[in-house]
């Protein structure tokens, strides 16, 4: 149960580089920040929920089920807010950030329904 713990937070944390580093140009954040800033929060969420939820199953296990709901949420709310089925539909085309973001809400979201249909004792 550790491992699914610590695949949320490295998740989680994945997820927010990919948003924060600019690939090539700009940071995603920043550009969705001055666009619209309660979008930009809300994806800023997506992944720091899961982060959040696997970094407090870490220090005080066990890690409860509201917690593993928690970061369910997040994860799909990523899945459709992202459209993960494009982003993997044109992965050649977006690049690296791309992966990073689909690999995130993807490992996110297993690691989650793992630790909500798995509880620990």
């Amino acid at each position: 149960m550790k491992n699914a713990k610590l695949a949320l937070v490295g998740c989680g944390v994945l997820g927010l580089v990919a948003l924060i580093v600019p690939f090539a140009g700009r940071s995603l954040l920043a550009d969705m920040l001055e666009i619209d800033p309660a979008s930009a929060l809300v994806y800023a969420a997506i992944f720091a929920l899961p982060a959040a939820m696997g970094a407090l199953g870490l220090a005080r296990p066990p890690l409860r089920a509201w917690q593993s709901g928690v970061a369910l949420a997040a994860c799909v709310l990523g899945v459709v807010r992202l459209q993960a089925w494009d982003l993997a539909l044109h992965l050649p085309a977006i690049g690296l950030r791309g992966v990073l973001l689909l690999a995130a809400i993807a490992i996110g979201t297993v690691a989650s329904v793992t630790t909500l249909l798995r509880p620990e004792a």
